[in-house]
Order: structure tokens, then sequence, then C-alpha cells
């Protein structure tokens, strides 16, 4: 039996035989150095002559550097060859075409299986619900009815989602399930005060009334059910923003456009703040740092390890829900203030398109990092879509050879911060400009708010 993280291997080198248990996680180039000097003292000089040293299987095949053992299923009591790089190693006969045949199809790919079949299964329910949600609402007007349906399959998924997650301990499909019910939930919500067809009987009344019916159903799903998290607190943080920018739609001195910009630069503002909120809200147990020589000596016991985990796991899916929660509410606002095509929206879309961008910058993780970078790109989609192509004139001869331009700049940029890190210099010059950006946000907020007139009034 393997002991933990260690594969016991024997190495075939030119001048003897070595059994060795090897750390599986560990990159082969991290263990060959090692291997060359017990496999013979001259090894390692003899390999500038002979164009290095590698490790292969039986079958010949050859070990990357880069990659360890365990990814290679490399199992105990294999034998693996050290030989020179330029050994020339024949390629292993066969004498049966329909196997080798078979064994080249299995590596195009994974065949279907159990997983696969579960998954088709959720997936086409999770779109025969939403053809549901259609049909519900493309049923009105009048909307009363359809309005209480929407509510009412609501409350029948998240009851049978936690069902799912609670009774039948199938949590996967309980989130899945349970996840369904959030659409229906807002548009239950916003049709309850429908009184016209669509969009011209919708409003910011109806956004308030069904990002709150999100908001409740969000916090039943996650409380009810015990898997995916990060979805349920999504729903709750988009139900939160979403109120917030209806709300202030209301107001008689503001418009749609106003709270919605509003939205998206309180999500580029206080995104910073989620880190440590969820650090808090998570419970994760920070090291207390010692005031005096006594808490120098004085050995507090630590925390369970099991406990640290469970803590982080639960912080960072709290992280991962509310800015996706954020910034998918910052995406449909964006959107709204491009309908309009003044300067201060031409700014602003501008300033928040870079200031996304650079903000993502502090969250290294790809779930947390996408989302904020996808929220830049938007912006910047929204700013051409709306108000840069609202001039027909100025399509062809500069906004099309503006938009190759910028994304040439963006392939050339992927494409070489790939092979090479930024240098610090880089890095000190984008937390300038955030910082820059940040502080023009107000200015430019207030400009479309309209209250630099305001007060201009006030005056006189």
């Amino acid at each position: 039996m393997t002991t933990t993280n260690l594969v016991r291997v024997t190495i075939d080198a030119p001048a003897r035989r070595i059994d060795l248990a090897l750390p599986e996680r560990s990159p082969v180039a991290e263990i060959l150095p090692g291997l060359l000097r017990r496999a013979g003292e001259s090894l390692p000089d003899d390999g500038v002559t002979e164009g290095g040293w590698l490790l292969r299987r039986g079958d010949g095949t050859a070990l990357e550097l880069g990659r360890s053992l365990g990814t290679y299923g490399i199992r105990d009591g294999e034998v693996l060859h050290l030989v020179s790089r330029r050994l020339h190693w024949p390629e292993l006969e066969y004498d049966d075409l329909a196997d080798t045949i078979a064994k080249g199809a299995g590596r195009t790919g994974r065949p279907w299986g159990p997983a696969h079949t579960r998954a088709a299964g959720l997936l086409t329910g999770a779109f025969a619900a939403l053809l549901a949600l259609l049909a519900v609402v493309r049923a009105g007007p009048p909307w009363s009815t359809p309005a209480w349906a929407a509510l009412g399959f609501c409350a029948l998924l998240l009851a049978a989602g936690t069902v799912l997650a609670r009774a039948l301990g199938d949590a996967g499909a309980g989130a899945v399930v349970a996840a369904l019910a959030l659409p229906f939930g807002f548009s239950g919500g916003a049709l309850l005060l429908a009184g016209g067809p669509p969009p011209a009987g919708f409003g910011a009344p109806h956004v308030l009334a069904g990002s709150s019916a999100l908001l409740v159903a969000s916090a039943l799903g996650y409380l009810g059910v015990v898997e995916r998290a990060e979805v349920f607190i999504g729903g709750v943080t988009a139900g939160l923003l979403g109120a917030l920018a209806s709300w202030l739609a209301t107001l008689d001195s503001l418009d749609g456009v106003d709270g919605a910009a509003v939205a998206a630069v309180v999500v580029l503002l206080f995104s910073p703040l989620l880190g440590p909120l969820t650090i808090r809200l998570g419970r994760v147990p920070m090291p207390v740092l010692p005031r005096s020589t006594a808490d120098l000596v004085r050995d507090d016991p630590q925390p369970p390890r099991h406990a640290v985990y469970a803590a982080v796991l639960r912080a960072d899916q709290l992280l991962t829900g509310m800015i996706g929660g954020a910034t998918t509410v910052a995406v449909l606002c964006l959107f709204l203030v491009a309908s309009e095509a003044s300067t201060s929206v031409i700014v602003l879309l501008s300033v928040l398109a870079v200031g996304f961008c650079l903000r993502a910058r502090i969250y290294p993780a790809l779930r947390q990092r996408a989302p904020l970078l996808l929220t830049g790109v938007a912006s910047a989609g929204a700013l051409a879509v709306g108000p840069v192509m609202a001039d027909a004139g100025g399509l062809l001869a500069i906004t099309a050879p503006v938009l190759l331009a910028v994304g040439a700049l963006a392939v050339a940029a992927g494409l070489g911060h790939s092979r090479r890190p930024p240098s610090p210099f880089f890095g000190r010059a984008a937390e300038l400009l955030e910082v820059a950006i940040v502080l023009a946000c107000v200015p430019v907020l207030c400009a479309l708010l309209g209250l630099y007139g305001l007060v201009r009034g006030l005056g006189g």
C-alpha cells in the first residue's frame, strides 16, 4: 500500500539499480539532481557530454521535468530508467491492431460515464425549468396569476432542493434545483407590481420587488442546501445591490440610469472590503501578534487543523459568491448606463472599465479574478456598443480601427505577460493608476447625476 504522498520505485541507472521512495507531488526537476548523486559519482558531469539525463518508463514515455510523478500515474514497484537524452528509445512493437486502435481512441478524451449521465440529466432539467419560466413570463398581462405562479414554482424548487440535499443526501443535485428557484423568485417579485406589457409596464419599483424576492429566495436556499454556498451568497449580494439601485431610481431626483451608475461605482469602490468582511463572516482564526514579553513565551494551543480548513473554505465561498453577485449587478447596470450618450457617461464607463481590470489584481484566485476582469471588459463593451457607436458617421473611419487596435494590444499584453511576469515598476504604476481611478469615480459620478448644476443653481 502506498505511503501518503510517496511512491516506491526502482531507478535503473547506467551503473546500478536503486530502490527509492519519491514524493509523487514534486516535479521531476526537483527529484532528478538527487537521483544523479545517488546513481553514480560521475553521472552529473557525464550529462554535459550526453546532452543531459531524463527518466523514462518501461514503454519509453519520457517524464517531463515540469510534471510530477503523480500526474503520470506512477505506481509502487514501477521501474523508471535513467537514460541519456540522446539515447534513441525504440517504439514498442504490437501484434493486436484492434487493441492499439482502442487505446489510441481512449487517449482522445474521456469516455461517457455515470458522471456525464448525471450532468446531462441535471442540465436537461434546468433547461426545462428555464423554459417553464419563459412560459410564465409570457402568460401576461394581466400579471397577477403569472406572478403568483412564479413564486409558487420558486417555493417548490427550494423545497425540492432542500429535500434532495438534506433527506436524500445528494447536496450537488439539491444545489442545482434550488439555484433554479432564484430566477423564478426574481420574476415573481417583479411581476407582482406589473401593470402593462414589457418593457413599458416595468420600471424601478418592479426591479425593487424582484430583487427583494431574489434576496429572500437566496437566503432560504443558503440555509436549506449545504452545497455550492457561493451561488446563494451571490444571489443575496445581487438582491441587495439590485434593491439599492432600484430604490435610488424610485426617488424623484434620480432615474434608472442614475441608480445604475451609483450601484456600479459602489461595487468598484467597496470591492476591496469584501476580503476582510468574508474573513470575519467565515470566522477564520487569525494569528495573535505578541504585545509583551510574556506573550512571546506563552504557548497557546492552536485551533484544530480541520476547523481552520473549514473556516477558510467557508470564507472562500463567501468571497466568491459576493464577487460574483456584485459583478453581475454591475454588468447589468453598466449596460443600462450606456443607454445614454453623454460625455459624463463616456468618461464614467471608461473609468470603470480600467478600474475593474486593475481591481482584479488583488484577487489571485481565478474564480474571483475572472468576474472582475469580465466586468471591466463588459464596461468597455457597453461603451463601444452604446455611446461610441451612436455616431454612425465614424464607425468605419474611427470606431472599427480603434477597436481592432485595442484588441491587438490586449492580445500582445496577454501573450507577453504569460511568458514573463511584469516588472515591479509596471505593478507600481498600476497601483498609482488604480488610486487615480478610485479618486476620479466620485467626481465623474457627481457630473453624471447633475450635482454640479444643482450646486450652481443653489448659488444663484
